[in-house]
């Protein structure tokens, strides 16, 4: 059991660190004002992408942008009881691939809390696009998070199939 956990926090750290490096790289290339938290173009990467740094100051997808004391609040606390909750569901369910998912979860949720901490506004910067569609700027905690939810869903969804085999 202790093995497990240790591996579980391990891939929650590995996840954690992966977008918090990805967010800093951009910060360090790009010489980033982080005390100004302005929007700004960086680069194209291909015909698809760019990267375009948007500084989240609201909920998922920039809701209620305007009240950012009383959102950072709700939020960080919102978060932080997710995260317990969901690490704790995790550790009920004691399956080795459910914790990749909830790993991927948990890891993008903590770093999406800590750029609220740190700076009040989460750093986005993916920004996909198609001709004139532009999806949601996002980042690796927020690919963490889907992917996350994606690989529990597919689980759940083949778990109970299997269970109604069974009865």
């Amino acid at each position: 059991m202790i093995y497990r956990l240790s591996k579980f926090f391990l891939l929650i750290l590995f996840f954690f660190a992966l977008d918090q490096i990805s967010k800093n790289i951009i910060i360090q290339l790009y010489n980033i004002d982080v005390e100004n938290l302005s929007s700004q173009y960086l680069t194209s990467i291909n015909e698809y992408i760019n990267l375009y740094l948007i500084w989240n100051k609201g909920f998922a997808f920039g809701l209620f942008q305007n009240d950012i004391r009383i959102v950072n609040n709700i939020y960080m606390i919102l978060m932080a009881a997710i995260i317990v909750v969901v690490f704790i569901y995790a550790l009920t369910i004691n399956s080795k691939v459910y914790y990749y998912g909830f790993s991927l979860i948990i890891g993008g949720a903590l770093g999406n809390l800590f750029d609220r901490y740190q700076y009040a506004a989460v750093l986005d910067f993916i920004d996909v696009h198609y001709n004139n569609f532009h999806w949601y700027v996002f980042n690796i905690a927020d690919i963490n998070i889907t992917l996350g939810c994606i690989l529990i869903i597919i689980l759940e969804l083949f778990s109970n199939r299997k269970k109604k085999n069974e009865i």
